[in-house]
């Protein structure tokens, strides 16, 4: 029996890829079903950056490796940390409130852009500049130190926003917004002891 030429290559090629899909698939499952390798763990008598005493530098064969990212702990308890975003202060408004209120942030963080496009440039030149040989601590300081100026800016440019927007509420309505930001502003876990009392 003679096969064409193209049937030849469509089968070669299929059974390659097949080889390949069911490789892929025993390889996850190996992977998922393999135990996790031991992590590396700190010292708890010093801290990971305490330099050694008494012993002499000596030249290793391996090279050096660097720490693990610093990581901050996760959140206790499925507590979210992260502030929620601005316009839910405005949820107990009235409907044509809550829209006025979006409408206020939204444009206040338009005209923000270039602020805040700055400031990340800021931060991006701030990054450079520690990688920089030689290092330059002072431009360091001052590229983090100019964004942290523009994201200040860009912060008081949404709370005068929010502020004339508050002036075109009833004294009722901006009882409601206050208490909204109250609840916004006051950390979570401040505002937990709060609630326990």
């Amino acid at each position: 029996m003679t096969v064409s030429r193209p049937l030849l290559i469509g089968l070669i090629a299929s059974a390659t890829l097949n080889v390949f899909l069911v490789g892929g698939v025993v390889g996850a499952l190996w992977v998922r079903q393999a135990p996790p390798a031991p992590s590396v763990q700190a010292s708890a008598a010093l801290p990971p950056a305490a330099p050694v005493v008494g012993s002499s530098p000596r030249p290793s064969a391996a090279p050096a490796q660097r720490p693990p990212p610093a990581t901050s702990a996760p959140p206790s308890q499925g507590e979210n940390l992260a502030r929620p975003p601005l316009w839910m202060a405005g949820k107990g408004l009235s409907q044509e409130s809550r829209r006025a209120l979006r409408r206020t942030l939204r444009e206040a963080n338009q005209r923000n852009q270039p602020v805040t496009r700055q400031a990340r440039a800021e931060r991006q030149a701030a990054l450079q500049a520690l990688d920089a040989k030689p290092y330059d601590a002072d431009e360091v300081a001052k590229r983090l130190s100019a964004a942290r100026a523009l994201d200040v800016q860009a912060r008081g440019n949404v709370e005068a926003a929010l502020a004339r927007y508050a002036a075109t509420l009833s004294p009722e309505e901006r009882a409601v917004l206050t208490e909204g930001l109250r609840q916004i502003y006051t950390p979570r876990q401040a505002s937990r002891r709060m609630d326990d009392e």
